[in-house]
Order: structure tokens, then sequence, then C-alpha cells
């Protein structure tokens, strides 16, 4: 997944967006997700914000980040991942290892595509 990063820094865009997987209850994708939970990666917490960082440093520093996150109500999810977070306090949780890195938006960024 990181790989994309340098693809998306060449596309003409201006803002981005994140948002970690969710199984919402009463979708097709609860369905293929009870019948073949091989084919998800459902991030925990540590790792998403590892992953986050990791792509961030690769992407295109002129782009703005809108959101890393996305929030669906408890009692539609099919599972209650990170504690009920929300996307504030994630936010604030990958400011955090941005500074921990000492890493920033685009420090590995090649300028290509």
């Amino acid at each position: 997944m990181l790989e994309r990063a340098k693809e998306f820094s060449a596309l003409p865009l201006t803002t981005i967006k994140f948002h970690q997987l969710q199984i919402v209850k009463n979708t097709v994708m609860t369905r293929q997700y009870l019948s073949n939970q091989e084919w998800f990666d459902l991030l925990g917490l540590e790792e998403y914000i590892d992953f986050i960082v990791s792509f961030i440093e690769r992407l295109n520093p002129a782009f703005v980040i809108e959101r890393f996150t996305g929030e669906v109500p408890p009692r539609y999810l099919l599972s209650q991942p990170w504690s009920n977070l929300r996307a504030d306090q994630v936010a604030v949780m990958i400011e955090a290892e941005l500074e921990r890195r000492n890493t920033w938006q685009g420090r590995l960024w090649d300028g290509g595509c």
C-alpha cells in the first residue's frame, strides 16, 4: 500500500482523505468478511498510525490532508475497533507519532511520478 503514495502524488490533486477499513453491519462487505476474513486486513490502531505516518512521508507535500479516519456510529459496526476513539483523537496520535519520528509529510517524496 505504501507504493500507492507515489501514484497518488502524481495525480492532479490538491486534497486527500484517509479512512480506515470498517465493516458496517448488514452490508455485502459484512457477508464477505464473515465468509472470507482472510480477504481483509483490519489494522489495529498502532498499525494504522504507523502506516499513515509512513504513507504521508512519501506523499506530495503540497496536498492538504483533510482527514485521517472516518467515523461510523459504533452500533453500526460489526466490531468495535480502537476503543471507539474519535477522529480528532486519532489525528492527535498521528501528529504525536510524526513528532516522535521527527518526520513530516513529503519527507521521503521524490518529487517524481
